[in-house]
């Protein structure tokens, strides 16, 4: 028996490595983000079926933006959120995503993300929890989270407001706040005739 050279011993090396690597059994769909939770580590996506599945999501999965690329270049999970159209890879074994490819964004990043743009007055705040109360017009009072807290620095009780409404986890989440100019006291007052 002849002894194996070194290129046969390195190529062996190599081989006993990538083996695992390529014995993942991986799969891709495609479909739009719904929420995420990223402390969860889990997106739901709708498939273009219409059904929405919650994925376990990989720590360090790759995102890649092919659509407004230059308005994400360090793309991240934290930049994932809907409408986002995805195509997605994932370990077929484990359901656990590893890969984002984002191919439509869905909106104009530049002026805040998706979300509902709501007008309202501020009826209560707490910056430490990051919660803010509000009367929304229409649709009366209510409380929702703010993200990020600093979004509330400089905001009052009785300020009117627009806010952008966004919904992550099936929760309504608070993550911009726009200021209104104060509205008149009411109309001028009449001059008197003599």
């Amino acid at each position: 028996m002849r002894p194996m050279s070194r290129a046969g011993l390195a190529l062996l090396a190599v081989a006993a490595v990538a083996a695992p690597a390529f014995a993942q059994d991986l799969a891709k769909e495609r479909g739009n983000i719904v929420s995420t939770n990223w402390s969860a580590m889990q997106v739901e996506i709708k498939d273009p079926k219409g059904r929405v599945a919650t994925w376990k999501v990989q720590r360090d999965a790759e995102v890649v933006f092919t659509d407004k690329k230059s308005q994400f270049p360090n793309p991240k999970l934290a930049d994932l959120r809907a409408p986002m159209y995805v195509h997605f890879t994932f370990d077929a074994g484990t359901k656990v995503v590893q890969k984002f490819e984002v191919v439509e964004v869905g909106f104009e990043p530049a002026q805040g993300g998706p979300g509902v743009q709501q007008k309202a007055v501020v009826t209560n705040l707490d910056p430490k929890v990051g919660q803010i109360e509000v009367t929304l017009d229409p649709g009366g009072r209510k409380t929702f989270e703010v993200d990020p807290k600093s979004l509330l620095s400089g905001v009052q009780q009785g300020d009117n407001v627009t806010l952008l409404i966004e919904t992550r986890g099936g929760r309504e989440v608070v993550t911009r706040i726009t200021k209104q100019a104060a509205a008149a006291a009411g109309p001028a007052p009449r001059k008197r005739r003599p």
